[in-house]
């Protein structure tokens, strides 16, 4: 075996170093025990999208705040948006390669608290109007001022 060169700990086949990933240990620059395609293989097999969204939302909103609690807020809300009773999502996809589509997670930003889930539309509109409801009234009025007589 050259220098160059090692086992993999997974195929026990002996590749170029340039197919494992670097990686550093203790402050130390050195190389995966398994190649990059046994590594890839491997944390495909591992993976588990529930599990991970699960995580996700953990990190993202607290631990009391899951999966399950998603789920039951999302059936509590009839699988619909909290704000304009929409089914349809429109936009984002969570997941590897994006396939799976979730409405987002409405939540305090003091405070931390859920308060819903929302779509696309209405989340992005909450964040514009920086959860000002003196602006959200404003833009009422606006619309009924302006609206085309029958």
């Amino acid at each position: 075996m050259k220098e160059l060169e090692r086992k993999c700990r997974d195929c026990g086949l002996i590749k170029s170093i340039a197919e494992y990933y670097r990686t550093t240990y203790k402050k130390k620059e050195c190389y995966h025990t398994n190649c990059k395609s046994c590594y890839i293989k491997r944390n495909q097999e591992r993976y588990d999208p529930i599990k991970q969204r699960d995580n996700n939302l953990k990190r993202l909103y607290g631990k009391q705040f899951g999966i399950d609690e998603y789920n039951k807020l999302l059936e509590k809300q009839d699988f619909k948006c909290a704000i304009c009773k929409t089914t349809e999502i429109k936009g984002r996809k969570t997941g590897r390669g994006g396939q799976i589509e979730v409405f987002y997670v409405d939540h305090d930003h003091k405070t931390g608290k859920v308060r819903g889930l929302l779509c696309n539309i209405c989340n992005r509109t909450m964040g514009y109007v920086g959860e000002n409801s003196g602006v959200l009234e404003e833009m009422i009025k606006y619309l009924q001022k302006h609206q085309p007589t029958p």
